[in-house]
């Protein structure tokens, strides 16, 4: 039997009581004149969900990329991988004709991961795809592929680098064969300036919209030196895009908080939020600021894993559902075989995600959060002048939310256009809910407006209460 959910409107906060942890301000304090322009980031935003690919020569080995270095493979046996590596079903159309399926508008490969393998043929490194047992400049492929698409490519990057002999502290398995050490290694000023030109010369070669650092949680990896970085890479290309990790904003947080960050002082352009899925870490708060998750779809493993736990349909549709909702992007992460392509299963899944979203584009891409805050059971999604609301409870027949400051002129359900009939309270407004259609992961309804529409002028309460697990904050 279905419930009737009302939910009431209680202790809103005015817009300018809500903390400060949690704003942006591009280059820190140690670079206070320096911001992405806000325009790239609006773009960046209006692509709503991406695609992160773990993958290089460790894939061989079925476990988890760099972490099982030294640990799980002995270093020996990790270290020689390239030389087995052809990853012949490669192919970066087909990638790309696969990413345009299934609703994604960019892609960030693992360049470079913590085990300091490059996916591309890297002048300063000679620890590339240029000597594996197929040499293809994978960063190169995916350049062409995705401007023939239209597909916005960026890159990850490994601030850290276990293979790398001036790198310190030394972990999983130590420096490796192919890069000399010198008489003064470890030596970090020098690796910095290694790290800089790879970087450097990613942004140049391909002319990367973004780069998620990753691996900042080393003390020997300062403020001082993220915010270096971020000054030169702005400087080679300006409207590049640098998540928070260049600096140690989340590391400051705390170890496993990936929600909270003072960007008054820690560099960012944008935020990125991990979940691996097995921990179960709430990433899904508001915030204001782009961000986005970070999410796997198989529950174990970043990288390719021959026997997965994946996703279902219902629960990756409902989760990026409540992402966007909450104005953040979404990342997708799968890890291709050693051969370059993807797994059935997956391909399965992201199919059934791709027709969803064909289904919802409007609804999913170039929207912002709101108008109204999340709420239990439900988010909801804004652009021009309509605005939509996605339940995901399907126990509720009526949905009690506070009155927004416009009018609403027509409520309808989503897929079948059929009106949606709404009560006015005092200060409230119920929406009286289409049966759950059988099978459909969440219930959308669409709304316009005479206007543009804004945001609903009060915060709940709680929203700003970050770094937990559990349900996600900001109900009325």
């Amino acid at each position: 039997m279905k419930t009737t959910s009302t939910i009431i409107v209680l202790s809103l906060l005015p817009a300018f009581a809500w903390g400060q942890t949690t704003y942006l301000s591009g280059g820190g304090d140690l670079n206070p004149d320096l911001k992405a322009p806000a325009e790239a980031q609006a773009k960046w935003q209006d692509l709503r969900v991406g695609l992160s690919v773990h993958w290089g020569p460790s894939s061989l080995g079925g476990k988890e990329l760099s972490w099982s270095r030294g640990d799980i493979i002995p270093v020996e046996e990790y270290d020689n991988y390239y030389k087995r590596f052809k990853p012949e079903k490669f192919d970066a159309d087909e990638w790309c004709r696969l990413m345009k399926r299934w609703g994604v508008r960019y892609v960030s490969p693992t360049a470079k991961h913590h085990d300091g393998f490059a996916l591309w043929f890297s002048d300063y490194s000679p620890y590339t795809m240029e000597i594996a047992a197929l040499p293809v400049d994978i960063m190169a492929e995916l350049k062409e592929a995705c401007d023939r698409h239209g597909i916005v490519l960026g890159a990850y990057y490994s601030n850290i680098d276990w293979y790398h002999p001036d790198w310190t502290p030394y972990s999983h398995g130590g420096p490796g064969k192919l890069i000399a050490r010198q008489d003064d290694s470890p030596n970090l000023e020098r690796y910095f300036d290694y790290m800089e030109n790879q970087v450097c010369e990613l942004i140049t070669k391909y002319d990367l919209a973004f780069v998620q650092f990753d691996g900042e949680w080393d003390s020997t990896y300062t403020h001082e030196v993220g915010s270096r970085m971020y000054r030169r890479f702005h400087e080679v290309k300006p409207d590049i895009l640098l998540n928070t990790r260049i600096d140690i904003g989340r590391r400051m947080a705390g170890a496993d908080n990936h929600i909270d960050i003072d960007g008054t002082k820690y560099a960012g352009d944008f935020q990125d939020r991990e979940r691996l899925v097995r921990r179960q870490n709430n990433v899904t708060v508001w915030c204001d600021h782009p961000w986005q998750a970070w999410v796997t779809i198989d529950k174990n493993q970043w990288s390719y894993n021959p026997d997965p736990q994946l996703m279902t349909s219902r629960e990756l549709i409902r989760d990026l559902v409540s992402v966007v909702g909450s104005n953040g992007n979404y990342m997708i992460n799968l890890g291709p075989t050693p051969e370059g392509d993807f797994a059935p299963a997956q391909v399965a899944l992201m199919d059934t995600l791709g027709t969803w979203l064909n289904a919802h584009a409007e609804a999913i891409y170039g929207t912002r959060g709101g108008p109204y805050y999340p709420f239990e059971g439900g988010v909801s999604t804004r652009k021009g002048d309509k605005a939509w609301i996605f339940v995901t409870a399907d126990s509720i027949d009526h949905l009690t939310l506070p009155s927004l400051p416009q009018e609403i002129r027509t409520a309808c359900d989503f897929e079948t256009g059929e009106p949606v009939a709404m009560k006015h309270g005092s200060g409230t407004t119920t929406f009286i809910l289409p049966s759950p259609a059988e099978g459909s992961p969440v219930r959308v309804l669409q709304l316009t407006f005479g206007e543009a529409v804004r945001m609903h002028p009060d915060r709940p309460r709680g929203l700003d209460g970050h770094g937990g697990g559990g349900e996600p904050l900001g109900y009325y």
